[in-house]
């Protein structure tokens, strides 16, 4: 799938759509039926039978979805998948700091594989 510039009624969103949708969260949703937790997202593939993470941090499932298929060339089986991370087990807010300026360098790197641009100013829809 590289449809990457057209899209007409009826057919699957481009890379871009769904990338600049993703982008209107600004956030790592929180994660249900848990104090503290969110949901983290990352590109992973299975090598010597043990999950790989390759790419990531991602904000939401799409991101992580669109790094996956753009990978699935050179990691066969990359998929995106959710973590829960939680500020309540390891309370460190330079880590906590970390992990969100990882996901918006994971954000800006694939931005710039399908050819599209960050918004810089969006609201959280969380």
């Amino acid at each position: 799938m590289t449809d990457q510039d057209s899209n007409t009624t009826g057919q699957a969103p481009t890379y871009r759509e769904r990338f600049a949708e993703a982008c209107k969260i600004m956030d790592f949703a929180v994660a249900p039926n848990m104090n503290g937790g969110y949901l983290v997202w990352e590109v992973q593939h299975v090598r010597d039978g043990q999950k790989v993470t390759i790419d990531g941090p991602f904000f939401t499932e799409d991101e992580g979805g669109i790094s996956a298929d753009l990978l699935r060339g050179t990691f066969r089986g990359a998929r995106a998948y959710q973590a829960i991370h939680c500020w309540a087990w390891n309370p460190d807010p330079r880590r906590e700091k970390a992990i969100r300026d990882d996901a918006m360098a994971s954000r800006m790197m694939l931005a710039m594989q399908i050819g599209a641009e960050v918004p810089t100013h969006a609201t959280n829809d969380k």
